[in-house]
């Protein structure tokens, strides 16, 4: 039987809502500007749709005319003796400038990314996302990705994962992250077939034999529910999905169920810097295919 390495913390104050809404829930991250953030449980229902900030999209027009300004001054480095020097004060005030629209940026989209986080890991019990390798997805592509990955630079997908592991700690939620090569997005959540040649520009999922037609993101946040689902019940389901009977690929017919890839279920990342409480002891413990936490 396959075990999962879970972080257990003391007992903090938990508010007397948490744990109120729907026990199963999977987290669809995209770049979309009305789908940063797409929620749903394993019988198919749609909870929630948060959209992204753009907050640094927002800001290159202002970055642009700062940085064109600041190039024309007298910064540290001298190109034509190729020496270090003493920049100028506009120099400097300019480079400030250009660092307070940034940190703007960023506290406008991290204000965002908080409280959707807070709002997860306090209405579930079982919070499934995906474990995206954030800077990859960015490593390759020159000029031909430059919208794509100043898009996903915006999005900051790595900090709603980090942030929903220290908040599911606060709250006593689970976090589980589904494998890299999990393919939520080519599962079908009607049929449960997978297919394989889904491009990054279909934005609807139109099944090739259920003929089902839901939108990519949503069928993303169904597989990952179920995916939770299924680990924190032993593999028996406990959603009520109008899936048809299992297929010939050999499952259940739940989509997610399917290639369920490595699955890592954590509690806590308690190593992370938090204001909510200091006390954390961390003690390691194990915890079954059931969910049952150590």
């Amino acid at each position: 039987m396959a075990h999962f390495q879970v972080l257990v913390h003391r007992a903090v104050e938990v508010p007397a809502h948490v744990g109120l809404g729907d026990p199963v829930v999977g987290v669809d991250v995209g770049v979309k500007a009305d789908a940063l953030l797409v929620v749903a449980t394993p019988d198919g229902r749609e909870l929630e749709r948060v959209p992204a900030p753009k907050s640094l999209t927002a800001a290159q027009g202002r970055l642009r005319a700062l940085q064109r300004r600041h190039a024309r001054q007298v910064g540290p480095y001298d190109p034509s003796t190729k020496t270090t020097r003493q920049p100028s004060k506009r120099w400097v005030r300019q480079q400030r400038r250009i660092g307070r629209t940034h940190a703007h940026a960023a506290a406008v989209r991290r204000h965002v990314l908080h409280k959707a986080t807070t709002a997860l890991a306090q209405r579930h019990r079982v919070i499934v996302v995906e474990t995206l390798n954030a800077s990859g997805m960015r490593s390759a592509g020159g000029a031909r990705k430059k919208g794509l990955n100043l898009a996903l630079a915006d999005a900051a997908l790595a900090q709603i994962r980090r942030m929903l592991g220290y908040k599911t700690c606060w709250y006593g939620s689970v976090l589980v992250e589904a494998g890299r090569f999990f393919p939520s997005s080519k599962l079908c959540s009607w049929c449960g077939r997978r297919k394989p040649n889904l491009t990054l520009a279909d934005r609807t999922y139109v099944g090739e034999h259920c003929g089902v037609t839901v939108d990519r993101d949503r069928n993303a946040a169904i597989n990952l529910a179920r995916l939770g689902e299924t680990q924190c019940t032993g593999g028996t389901g406990t959603g009520t999905g109008s899936s048809p009977a299992a297929t010939d690929s050999g499952g259940d017919g739940r989509g997610a169920t399917q290639e369920s890839a490595t699955t890592r279920v954590v509690n806590a990342a308690g190593c992370e810097a938090s204001t909510r409480h200091d006390d954390t002891v961390g003690q390691t413990g194990t915890v079954s295919s059931e969910g049952e936490a150590a």
